[in-house]
């Protein structure tokens, strides 16, 4: 079941679907604006820039030669950290990584994706360095095929996989399977990028709740609001008397609380 605010992935039409994605980039420079950036660091903005233009362009299918270093596993590891979920030791342990065999392990991993196909053999190869999980994994082989390859990310998991609840997260392969199957399907159904996928969901899953439908989602027949001609006559208001100060009542604008916090597991491991 999908949450009521949101488009099933199932049934997203195209114009819903390009609609969102054309709202991507307003709503990570807002969340950047209000993350701000410490002395020394880069903003998410910044940042995203290089996650969806550099990082694709450097080492994505029209460039087949070029092989990851560890800089640029920190800038996409930095980058996964400001957007998304912030994990404080794991910036530590990647760097920890001998810059030789980043390189190498890298380079085996897709060169095994490119004459295979196979992403999880892929994960899996790119999961033998110290901090890289199957998430953070398939960020790496998503930059070097973002038109078959979803990231692992909690947005895009919380969509495609869970209705758009936000339910807790294992970070295990099994699961990624699972959301990059799912990502596909879209992706084939409606002629986009897996990459596109990522941020539609992004979207949905980080705007204010109720903006789909206040921007994208046409009223349904239930809900119209009926035209002057249309809408039933009504009688005048009863006249209140107010003689009696004893029959006077005090209106009350209490109501229950909106919204409840959903509660996440705590992984122990920082590797995702």
């Amino acid at each position: 079941m999908v949450s009521a605010s949101l488009p099933s992935p199932d049934t997203i039409s195209d114009s819903e679907f390009r609609e969102y994605l054309e709202r991507y980039p307003a709503c990570v420079a807002e969340i950047s604006e209000a993350k701000g950036a410490k002395p020394g660091q880069q903003t998410l903005a910044r940042l995203d820039e290089y996650r969806y233009g550099t990082a694709l362009d450097t080492f994505g299918p029209a460039s087949p030669d070029a092989v990851m270093g560890l800089d640029d596993v920190k800038t996409l590891v930095e980058w996964k950290l400001r957007h998304g979920k912030f994990r404080p030791t794991l910036m530590k342990l990647v760097s920890s990584n001998d810059p030789d065999t980043v390189r190498n392990t890298i380079q085996e991993a897709i060169a095994h994706y490119r004459n295979k196909a196979d992403v999880s053999g892929t994960i899996d190869m790119l999961a033998k360095l110290k901090g890289i999980g199957p998430a953070t994994a398939s960020l790496l082989l998503a930059v070097h095929d973002p038109d078959n390859v979803a990231f692992f990310a909690d947005e895009a998991f919380y969509w495609l996989c869970c209705g758009g609840v936000k339910a807790p997260i294992k970070y295990n392969a099994k699961e990624y399977a699972d959301l990059n199957a799912r990502a596909r399907k879209l992706a084939q159904r409606l002629g986009v990028r897996a990459v596109d996928v990522e941020r539609v969901a992004f979207v949905l899953m980080r705007q204010p709740e109720g903006d789909a439908d206040k921007t994208v989602r046409k009223p349904s027949e239930e809900s119209r609001v009926p035209s002057a001609k249309e809408a039933p006559a009504q009688k005048p208001p009863a006249k209140i008397d107010t003689g009696s100060k004893q029959e006077k009542r005090k209106a009350s604008g209490d109501g229950p609380a909106a919204g409840s916090a959903v509660r996440r597991s705590k992984r122990g491991k920082q590797q995702a």
